[in-house]
């Protein structure tokens, strides 16, 4: 049985070829049970959690089950708040095949489908990207959108200053047009694709008028 790492497990997933894919994917379908999910509670809520059993198949081909732990309250320990393991199975067996880095799979699955999403659901000239977070899958939407439509311009806006600024220069090592936005409201108004990628659990953006953000 194979262990592939995170940097194993990202590169065989370009993000081109990955949206191509993944759309076949959706159009042929596969087995999804409904998932498992249960609440870790602790005394302390900042160490309370969700855990997520996810199994899907192809029957006489491949079987999968992603664990998937997540933990809002680790942005306080300089962790990310969500971590994920993918074990791969023979479906005709049931062998083991491989434990692959999960959270490599989840977010550049995640950023794929945002971006196919676009392409159906927004506007073809749309340019203009704000991206509201700053974690694995927001690092990641800026170059999944470019696969779908021309953007020639992006914005980070999250709570925290300091990781938006830090997201904006890895975008611009990436030689992207990205700039902080200091309004979550203004830059809104400016973009032509709003995608959020956090784990808030408050209103940041209200419908037809756009008013909370801070909290």
């Amino acid at each position: 049985m194979q262990i592939l790492t995170p940097s194993q497990t990202e590169h065989p997933l370009p993000l081109p070829a990955l949206l191509t894919a993944l759309e076949q994917w959706f159009i042929e379908g596969c087995e999804v049970p409904l998932r498992h999910n249960h609440a870790i509670t602790s005394p302390n809520a900042d160490d309370s959690g969700i855990l997520l059993i996810m199994p899907a198949w192809r029957p006489s081909q491949y079987l999968g089950v992603k664990t998937v732990s997540i933990f809002p309250g680790n942005h306080q320990r300089g962790l990310p708040g969500l971590h994920s393991v993918y074990i791969l199975y023979n479906a005709a067996t049931g062998q083991p095949l491989a434990v692959l880095d999960g959270d490599a799979i989840t977010s550049r699955r995640t950023a794929a489908a945002s971006a196919l999403a676009a392409r159906w659901l927004s506007r073809p000239d749309a340019q203009k990207l704000l991206v509201v977070g700053t974690g694995r899958v927001a690092s990641l939407l800026p170059e999944a959108y470019r696969c779908v439509r021309d953007i020639q311009s992006i914005e980070v806006w999250n709570r925290n200053p300091t990781s938006a600024h830090a997201l904006v220069e890895r975008l611009r090592a990436q030689g992207m047009n990205a700039q902080q936005a200091p309004e979550l409201e203004a830059a809104v108004r400016r973009a032509d694709i709003v995608s959020c990628a956090t784990l808030s659990t408050a209103l940041l953006i209200r419908a037809h008028g756009c008013s909370p953000a801070p909290t």
